[in-house]
């Protein structure tokens, strides 16, 4: 069965790459800090990639050799399977596991502040709706999030909501995903949820498994920068604690683009990416 939903999402994933959704910006790598771009280009920068293969001590390393690593949180544990008959993890071998009940992976700061251009992605399988909104990764400010991505009881579906301002009752940005419903087999492979921040173009992106859908971008013109770290299974300012699992954590300063996005959205580790 884990086979089967791997080729069905190897397929939807050349697709992704034979639509032609609009010129975006090309995009230099450069893994760590200090390195610019290629002229003509836009500067991408990787701050963070946790494979979440594994957690020493309670902690996931960080690829980056100078970023910031995850501290796991509650019950959260690293699931690492050992047996080709087991419970397949969603990438390579691991994936953090949480019961959503009080359970978050965290950085200690924030790794992208929000004040430019970021691109935020990872990949993730609900394990139960419950009727509650579930937050998947977050940026947590002083009194509410600078961003979310998370699954929204009331629609059913994937969303990523932007608050304008740091306040508690700040108006908000809000993509919902209306192409893709979230993937809650036990045995499949989840949605990969991928944001990416334009701050010259004014834009917000809304990925899900590769594809970017004719409603998933917004207009957004937000500037304010995070004060906590990446929390990841959780919203720090409301709950909102996820159920389920995820994997391949990734953050970046600058734009990803659409090629670079469905590459993020393999089902094999990259940490060249």
């Amino acid at each position: 069965m884990h086979d089967r939903y791997r080729a069905a999402f190897v397929a939807l994933g050349a697709a992704a790459l034979s639509l032609t959704l609009g010129a975006f910006p090309s995009t230099a790598y450069a893994a760590g800090k200090g390195h610019g771009a290629r002229a003509g280009e836009t500067s991408l920068i990787r701050e963070g990639y946790w494979s979440l293969e594994a957690a020493p001590g309670g902690t996931a390393p960080n690829t980056e050799p100078e970023g910031l690593p995850l501290t796991l949180n509650g019950d959260a544990w690293i699931y690492h399977n050992e047996d080709i008959f087991g419970d397949p993890a969603l990438v390579d071998q691991g994936d953090l596991r949480l019961d959503g009940d009080g359970d978050w992976a965290a950085t200690s700061a924030a790794p992208v502040g929000g004040d430019g251009s970021f691109t935020l992605a990872a990949r993730a399988r609900l394990a139960a709706a419950n009727n509650r909104t579930q937050t998947v990764l977050s940026l947590p400010g002083r009194k509410t999030d600078r961003l979310a991505i998370r699954y929204q009881a009331a629609s059913e579906k994937w969303e990523v909501v932007v608050s304008t301002q740091d306040k508690a009752a700040a108006p908000q940005v809000v993509i919902t995903e209306e192409q893709a419903l979230p993937n809650d087999d036990p045995y499949g492979v989840g949605d990969h949820l991928a944001v990416v921040f334009d701050a010259s173009a004014h834009e917000l992106r809304f990925y899900v498994n590769g594809q970017l859908s004719s409603t998933s971008t917004a207009v957004d013109t937000t500037s304010w920068t995070a004060s906590g770290g990446l929390q990841v299974g959780r919203s720090a300012i409301h709950g909102e604690y996820f159920a389920g699992t995820v994997d391949e954590v990734r953050a970046y300063s600058g734009v990803a683009n659409r090629t670079m996005i469905s590459q993020m959205a393999s089902l094999t580790g990259l940490p060249e990416l």
